[in-house]
């Protein structure tokens, strides 16, 4: 029985049996269920837009930086490259001022000194020539070694520490290796290609290696920003990836017995220790 009948004349058609308790029913999805599909991160959603001023033409830019605070630290490479989840920050590790070319390192862009801004003034802006480039949305490894080529410049014209033009080289390297194993995993990837990258990894790599060797002995620690035990372990293994193992054995050998070593590079001394002893037969 329609209990609701003759409401029609209102403008309501109240077919079937009255049951004032159905909105509060939990009602039944006769649909198969469907799980929502995981979102999947990418390196865009790590990346936001900022505006820096170049301390040597005083003009503002645009840059892409990389949200920190929301990056999953991975386990770093045997030389201590750092490595994240979905983003390879080292390509967001520099600034260039598109105005004038001025480069760094992000770490020391705006700390140089008035000296160092009159040689950058002098040596590297009048060969400057500015480029029409417009930000993507993520930069490219080859738009981020550009750019790094152009901080390696200034770091010789501005008459930087050997220990900044080494780390400089070893940014590059890096990215270079990172390319390189992105390339060696695509089947179509042109061989010319893979062979400029790599030759440019080997070349970067050494100089960061020999640059950083004569800057340990010649400066005092921090080494941009690196602690002098960071920089020794970083050696060691760099040492035992171009078979110096007598190197290697005397930098983890002042590392153990340093008192100012903590424990967790000790550990990792020893297992260094081991990998040599093993390599050596």
């Amino acid at each position: 029985m329609n209990l609701l009948s003759g409401m029609e004349k209102f403008g309501f058609s109240m077919d079937g049996e009255l049951d004032i308790l159905a909105d509060e029913k939990p009602k039944k999805d006769d649909s198969v269920a469907k799980k929502a599909a995981p979102v999947v991160k990418q390196e865009k959603d790590f990346i936001i837009d900022k505006k820096v001023r170049c301390p040597v033409c005083d003009k503002e830019f645009p840059i892409k930086a990389v949200l920190t605070t929301k990056l999953k630290r991975l386990e770093p490479d045997f030389d201590l490259r750092p490595n994240y989840e979905h983003v390879d920050k080292c390509k967001y590790d520099f600034m260039s001022c598109p105005n004038c070319g001025y480069s760094a390192l992000d770490t020391t862009f705006a700390k140089i000194d008035t000296a160092r801004v009159k040689l950058i003034r002098a040596e590297f802006c009048p060969s400057f020539k500015p480029q029409k480039e417009e930000l993507q949305e993520t930069y490219s490894y080859e738009y981020s070694i550009e750019k790094f080529k152009l901080a390696l410049i200034c770091t010789m014209k501005k008459r930087a520490k050997m220990s900044e033009k080494a780390y400089v080289c070893l940014k590059i390297a890096w990215l270079r290796r990172a390319q390189l194993k992105e390339l060696e995993g695509n089947k179509d990837a042109d061989p010319k290609v893979v062979e400029l990258v790599k030759k440019e990894y080997d070349g970067f790599y050494a100089q960061a290696y020999e640059g950083f060797m004569k800057a340990i002995s010649q400066e005092t620690p921090p080494y941009c920003g690196m602690s002098s035990e960071a920089v020794e372990f970083m050696l060691a293994n760099m040492s035992v990836y171009y078979k110096k193992y007598d190197a290697a054995m005397k930098i983890i050998a002042r590392l153990i017995q340093s008192p100012s070593t903590n424990r967790k590079i000790k550990d990792k001394c020893v297992e260094l220790k081991e990998q040599i002893i093993a390599e050596q037969g």
